[in-house]
This record gives structure tokens, sequence and C-alpha cells, in this order.
């Protein structure tokens, strides 16, 4: 009898247990909440209280119950529960913080950190849908006017950008901000500003490296081989990323006159970091008619490269012999550039400047003179061996032979100092000091050599005149001197 008892009992409870199930099910809160005039006041405010019936069946979550989200609410008791606990989206969804990394701010419940931003203002409330659906609000094709609810600064930028120019042509592969912002890019998502850099430059090469992405790959970007690139991978985090010259959300091509790579932009975005060097270049005779909206004036990127080291220019050796000039010396001197330009007739000509072999004409050994001074040393403010970028006009550069060739002119003071070190690092301190490469018309002005050479000569005069005086003194003495002899013959 006692186990019948039990039985009864336990199946009281379950029936009991079941029915509550039931009346807490969906249909149970639709009843009322189906209403498109339920309201209640909350903080002064009238909040509507309607769930429509047709958004729970198309929602992510149709399988799921109401009380499944709002927890310990009594159907019968109106209201249902004297303080109303907010929905926590983590008790299911205990990943969100790996998903969301581009709201680095989420707090640890993942709903209400913020009024503007959590769970329900993204994703909604009843109304759900899957992002990975094409129709959802959250999908990442239709991520720059979902993010841009928020952030609309942005989303004007990134609209005009060349990315989004892509997206609107279907490109597939167009980077939207879900797809960018899914990797940790953002101040506030690393422990460092290196980690950040280093994520950064990752996330555009991941796209501007692969053969296989976009049609833009085939610029094969190796900004890892650079200055700038070794830098970062060397732990410089100040050295320059991708986004640092070609900026963020307004990203366009350098051929765009409002992008910020075009270039005539080019000496402000170095600029940034190279202060004095972007100074100096302003002022020059190339910057100057750069900013005049000459395209063929060089501005940084054109000595320098652009994301890793320029090959040499092109140049038919014909041209660079008939200069009088060596190509593995102009490549070492890195005065190559100068010679690609200055040298083509037909662009010299477009501006009414004379090429290299007519503008130096007239200095003699031409050869010797490009083997050792660079076009700088002559052409910019100064002095050698020093690289200057403020290049000077025709006016303003040396003309004048005394200008170098006088014991305190700069070539004697800087330039030929400098050949001398380079030769002693090159073949030894002996044989760099007699086979110095310093050159002076007829002389290499070598200070040990010129002492060794006046010790030698005065050495000389001064054996020549001893000499003179003895043979002087005993030829005046030599008639007397025979005289005895005879004397003493005949005696």
């Amino acid at each position: 009898m006692k186990n019948l008892y039990r039985f009864i009992y336990i199946l009281t409870l379950f029936i009991f247990s079941f029915g509550a199930v039931l009346s807490q099910d969906n249909q149970t809160c639709l009843d009322c909440h189906d209403d498109p005039d339920i309201t209640m006041e909350r903080k002064g405010k009238e909040v509507s209280l309607t769930v429509r019936k047709f958004d729970l069946k198309r929602s992510a979550h149709q399988n799921q119950k109401c009380v499944g989200c709002h927890k310990g609410f009594n159907p019968d008791d109106i209201p249902h529960k004297e303080k109303i606990t907010p929905v926590n989206c983590a008790d299911c969804h205990t990943d969100y913080a790996k998903i969301h990394k581009f709201h680095p701010q989420f707090t640890k419940n993942g709903t209400f950190d913020s009024p503007d931003r959590n769970c329900k203002n993204c994703h909604g409330t009843h109304n759900i849908i899957s992002p990975k659906l094409p129709t959802a609000k959250t999908h990442f094709s239709n991520a720059t006017q979902f993010c841009g609810n928020c952030h609309p600064d942005y989303k004007k930028q990134h609209l005009e950008s060349e990315h989004a120019i892509q997206l609107k042509k279907h490109e597939p592969n167009a980077p939207t901000c879900i797809f960018c912002h899914r990797n940790p890019i953002t101040p506030g998502s690393t422990p460092d500003k290196l980690t950040l850099k280093r994520n950064q430059e990752k996330l555009c090469l991941n796209c501007h490296l692969s053969s296989n992405t976009t049609k833009y790959s085939k610029s094969l970007i190796d900004y890892e081989k650079s200055v700038h690139g070794r830098a970062i991978t060397n732990g410089n985090q100040f050295a320059a990323a991708c986004i640092d010259c070609h900026g963020t959300h307004d990203l366009k091509k350098a051929s765009s006159p409002s992008s910020s790579v075009a270039s005539g932009k080019i000496p402000d975005v170095c600029g940034k970091c190279h202060i004095t060097i972007s100074q100096e270049y302003k002022a020059s005779i190339h910057g100057q008619s750069l900013k005049k909206g000459n395209k063929d004036a060089p501005g940084c990127t054109y000595c320098h490269g652009e994301h890793a080291i320029q090959t040499q220019p092109r140049i038919d050796k014909q041209l660079i012999s008939k200069n009088q000039m060596n190509f593995d010396n102009l490549q070492t001197t890195k005065m190559i550039q100068c010679v690609e330009c200055h040298a083509n007739s037909e662009m010299m000509g477009k501006y009414n400047i004379l090429t290299i072999d007519k503008a130096h004409d007239w200095l003699p050994n031409l050869s010797t003179h490009y083997k050792t001074v660079r076009c700088v040393d002559c052409h910019s403010v100064y002095e050698p061996p020093h690289m200057s970028h403020n290049i000077l006009t025709p006016e303003q550069t040396i003309k004048r032979c005394d200008e170098c060739h006088s014991k305190n002119s700069v070539l004697m003071t800087m330039l030929y100092k400098h050949e001398k070190q380079k030769s002693r690092e090159k073949l030894g301190f002996i044989n760099g000091t007699v086979l110095s490469d310093a050159y002076v018309i007829g002389t290499t002005r070598n200070i040990f050599l010129d002492v060794l050479s006046l010790s030698m000569f005065g050495l000389i005069i001064f054996g020549i005149i001893i000499h003179g005086a003895i043979r002087w003194y005993f030829r005046k003495s030599a008639p007397q001197d025979a005289e005895k002899i005879k004397e003493i013959d005949e005696d």
C-alpha cells in the first residue's frame, strides 16, 4: 500500500507541475501581449508591451519559451513581478565576448553595460533574426548601414571609401564594418599599442597580399620588408602601419584628389612622423613645384618607395655613359633618381630646364666629379656628406670652382674628410691614407703625405746646400795645397 500511495503522490505532483508549465506556455503570454494597445508606465514614460505573434514565428528564438528568458514571472499576478529582472542573453550565449570583439567594452553580463550599447539595441528583442541570414540587419553585408546608426561619422566616411564602392559593385570580398572589426584592431581590444599595430597590419595584408582574394591583390604590397614593417617586427610601436598613411574608414585610391595618399599630399602624410625632413622638402624647388600641381615633381615616395624598397629606375646605359657617369656609383650614392628625371630631355623640355649633360658641360673632368661629388653636394643647403631634402633652384647652386677647390672650402673641410674616412674603412689605415680617394685637382691633399713630402723636400734642399758649401770650401783651398806639395818635392 505504501508504494501505491507513493505512486499516487508522485503522479499528482507531476500533473500539477505539467499544468504549471502549460499555464506558462507562449500562447498564455500572447493572449495579453498580442494586444497592440497594452502598455505600462516605466520611469515616467509609457512603454509598449506588445509582442507580435508573427515576429516570434520568424525569430531565431521561435522554439524558445517566453519564461526561458523572462524568468520568475507569475502570469496570474499583474504586474507579473514587482521588480523586472533584465533578460540576460549571456545565460545562453556564453561566447558573446569572443564574437563581439568590436565591442570590447561589454561587461560580463553582456546585456546592459550602457543604454546605447547592449544586446537588444543591436539584435532586437522578439524579432531577432540570425546574422547569418542576408535579410538580418546584423548581416555583414548590411553592417555599414546598421553600425552607422550609432557611428554616423564613420558611416559617412566609409560610404565614400573605395571599400564601399567595391561593395556596391558586388565585390564579395570588399570589407564591411564587421569584416574588419571582428578582429582586435581598435584601442582597448589589445593590451598594448605594438600588438594593436601588428593586428592592424595583419588585417590589411591578409587581403592585399593574397593572390586569390581581389584584383587589388595584384599590387602585392611588400610592406613587411620595408623600413616601417621591419621596425614593427622588431618591436617599434611608433613605426607607421597601413592605416597611419592610408587612413581607416575613408580609404581611397591614390588617384583620387581627396585621398590621403594622393601625390600632392604625400609630404603631409610622411611629415606626421618626419617633421623636420618634411619642412625641408616643402621649402625645396621640388616641394614648391608639387604644391603648384606639378605631377612630375618627385615626392617622398618617388625616391624612398612606397611599401618596400623601390627597384632602381631603368635608365639606358648609353645615357649614363653619355653623361660620363657610372651606374654602380650612382646606385651607391643614391643619385640615380636624379638622373632618371634630369636626363629626360622630353620632361625637362616641358619646364624649360637643361638636361644634365647641358647643365654641366662647363665642368672639366666630369667623370671624376660624378665619381666623388653627389648631386646634393652642390644642389642642396647642407654641407657634404650630409643629405638634404631642400633642393635649391639652379640660381642658388654652387657654380664657382674656388667654392670647392680652396683650403678652407666645403670640399676640404667636409667632403674630403668623409671620403678619407670611407677609404680607411675600406682599405685600412695605411692603404686608406696612401690610396685615399679624396680628390682636389692635381693632388690628394692628404695631410700625412703633405708632411712627408715637405719633410723630404726640405731634407733634399738642405742636403744640396750642405753639399755645395762643402764643395765650394774645399775647391777654394786646392791651389795652395798644390804649391806646398811642389816645394816639398824640390827640397
